[in-house]
């Protein structure tokens, strides 16, 4: 008998479905974006276009990052990249911003990321910062791939002209002016006849006007190009686009897109509830604690830098955190052409380059000399451009806009926590919620990871008009969303330790030699499949964590998958909780489909109905443990539905036949 193995349903076979989900930077939910790990995590789930930004190094190198006016957000440098050689954007390291697992990912360059949409038989579509055509056609031929591995976006009809002189063979996608009169089929077919593969819309456009939407599809199509929106993270909406015609779209989710669209139906959380920025100054710096940017010291032009000081607690000789003494930031009283700035890395929702939903924490002790005026804590405005968002007022309430609550006090450590859910400013001290603020406006929503001018974030302690103090800073933290009550009772007051992170992701099994792994983030799940040889009884693992989450099982050990899977429980730093499973069985990816035989049997155990998916003809044979034949069926190339309610609770051995060979199983039936 074979070992028992799980198999699942094939999430990454979309060739029968015309729908292109594009992933945004690579699969950038999880994995740091525009790096080589991002890309090929999105490949091997069926996604066939990752969507790339490219800008030029100072010798001329074309590689991949997004921010146009600073590398600081996803690298451990400064400055542009053309700022810098291309030797000295690889010695960077473009992953741990992301999380402390993928430290040691670099900037790649262009040509590396063409040769691996070439292994994978996919495609990019560029977002050039700095366009120009001789060096595409340069770093194309260097590459030696196929030339329709690379489709840049191009804005005007010069430029297409341009593109295509030097790279005839390469398709492009237009991003520029909207036609005139969508009727005039000219437009189209001129754009078209340079290469034009795909014309491309942010989704508020694709539904301002229904009409001229399905006028321009429709024309599109008529002169054999798609039509894309961008960028999209919320299924149900993608699938609105889809319903009215729309082809594709770019999005940070692209598995999650693609199995909405064609036909499945993935279990997501949208966003992603996580922390995506803590930083405790333990090691008297500006670096990240676990995950998030480093921070930076916001200096206005002209402005003189003011410097923040590090050191105990009894160094600055003020009151211990919970009777404990550790390493503190003293941030000095700004002047409004200072703060302490902080990139969100949250992913776009809703709302264009704004967020809406996101939570703030943040451990600080006021000494009592500055008590009785206003002292900012948040600013919204990445510039310091208007008045604070988030005041300590003169009656030690806290708030803005004239409404206060609670009740401050000085020389003490506090845990503040300040909430923006769309359509109120909720307050906590010390995990006691103590009033709200209606909100009127977008002021205190935060650029998210789209805005273009690099000041993805805010402020911390800033304003304006210098209505500041002296703050120590014990711990600062992001959260993407909303957090609910009960959360914030767990999390109580100020610690010394920090504020505990909620993440509880499994990056990897971390079992060498595997011949393949894949996550599924949307189920918890792990598939990997053995060499040749390998034997699932004797797996070494060590699991690879979110920072501060730990484990039902040693994070490092040897597991038995003999029975085919192994589930356990996985807890964040702060008490919540998930449950993770390793499986075997690899589900069908890029990989897999060359092998002539594939068969996929699921779900394992199944109750009612059992799906055999092949890539050929074939007869499924299955059995008692007794060896007794207890159905036998003809199959066709697909997916084939077996009704199962005749046999009883028990396991089954089954066996398919193909023309090139036979897949034997284990199957168990639940009550």
């Amino acid at each position: 008998m074979v070992s028992i193995g799980q198999n699942e349903p094939n999430p990454t076979d979309f060739s029968d479905c015309n729908f292109t989900a594009v992933a945004h930077r690579g699969y950038s939910e999880f994995y740091p974006e525009n790096t080589l790990i991002s890309i090929e995590e999105a490949f091997k789930r069926g996604i066939k276009y990752c969507e790339v930004d490219v800008a030029i190094s100072s010798d001329n190198v074309y590689v991949l990052h997004h921010d146009p006016y600073t590398i600081k957000r996803t690298t451990s440098g400064n400055g542009e990249v053309s700022d810098n050689t291309y030797e000295e954007l690889a010695a960077l390291d473009a992953g741990k911003w992301k999380a402390q697992y993928f430290t040691g990912e670099k900037v790649p360059t262009l040509i590396e990321a063409l040769k691996l949409a070439q292994q994978y038989d996919a495609c990019l579509y560029l977002d050039i910062k700095e366009f120009d055509a001789e060096a595409l056609e340069h770093t194309l031929k260097e590459s030696g791939v196929d030339p329709e591995r690379m489709m840049p976006a191009i804005t005007t009809f010069e430029r297409a002209v341009e593109f295509n002189k030097h790279c005839p063979d390469s398709p492009w996608l237009w991003f520029g002016p909207d036609p005139t009169d969508p009727n005039d089929q000219s437009w189209y077919e001129e754009r078209v006849a340079l290469g034009c593969r795909v014309f491309e819309f942010i989704d508020d456009d694709l539904l301002a006007d229904p009409e001229w939407t399905q006028t321009f599809i429709e024309k599109a199509h008529a002169s054999g190009a798609k039509v894309w929106g961008y960028t999209i993270n919320n299924e149900v909406l993608v699938k609105r686009l889809v319903d009215m015609g729309v082809d594709g779209v770019e999005t940070d989710r692209p598995y999650v897109a693609q199995l909405y669209v064609c036909g499945h139906d993935p279990v997501s959380t949208y966003p992603k509830q996580e922390t995506t920025g803590n930083w405790d100054f333990k090691k008297s710096n500006f670096e990240n604690t676990g995950i998030g940017s480093r921070l930076k010291t916001f200096v206005g032009e002209g402005g003189q830098l003011q410097p923040i000081e590090y050191g105990t607690t009894n160094d600055f000789g003020i009151s211990l955190i919970a009777g404990r003494d550790t390493v503190v930031a003293k941030i000095p009283a700004y002047n409004s052409d200072n703060g302490l700035f902080a990139y969100d890395n949250f992913m776009m929702e809703d709302s264009g380059a704004v967020d809406f939903s996101y939570s703030i924490i943040m451990d600080i002790l006021v000494d009592a000399k500055d008590s009785g005026k206003f002292i900012s804590l948040i600013q919204t405005s990445p510039e310091n451009l208007n008045d604070a968002d988030f005041f300590i007022a003169p009656d030690a309430g806290l708030g803005t806009y004239g409404e206060y609550h609670g009740e401050f006090t000085f020389d003490e450590w506090h845990r503040i926590i300040f909430i923006h859910d769309g359509y109120l400013l909720r307050k906590y001290l010390d995990g006691q919620h103590i009033g709200d603020v209606l909100i009127e406006g977008s002021r205190w929503a935060l650029f998210n990871n789209m805005a273009y001018h690099g000041n993805h974030g805010l402020l911390f302690f800033a304003d304006n008009d210098e209505e500041t103090a002296e703050v120590y800073v014990n711990a600062l933290q992001l959260r993407n969303y909303v957090m609910s009550p009960d959360e914030i009772v767990a999390l109580g007051g100020a610690k010394a330790t920090g504020i505990p992170v909620n993440n509880k992701k499994v990056f990897s099994t971390g079992i060498e030699e595997l011949d393949s792994e894949l996550v599924d983030w949307e189920r918890q799940i792990i598939f990997i499949k053995e060499q040749a040889g390998q034997s699932a009884a004797n797996l070494a693992y060590e699991l690879q964590l979110s920072y501060g989450a730990t484990t039902s099982i040693p994070e490092s050990g040897v597991i038995d998958l003999r029975a085919g899977e192994h589930t356990f429980q996985v807890t964040a730093a702060d008490g919540s909780s998930t449950n993770w499973t390793i499986k075997r069985a690899f589900p069908v990816g890029v990989d897999d489909l060359n092998d002539t035989h594939v068969v996929q049997v699921y779900p394992n155990p199944f109750n009612h109905l059992l799906h055999v998916k092949m890539t050929s003809e074939g007869r499924i044979k299955l059995a008692n443990l007794t060896g007794q034949v207890l159905l036998q069926r003809d199959l066709t190339r697909g997916e084939n539905t077996l009704m199962m309610d005749q046999l009883p609770a028990a396991t089954y051995i089954y066996s398919v036949q193909t023309e090139t060979g036979t897949r034997n199983g284990v199957l168990i039936k639940s009550n």
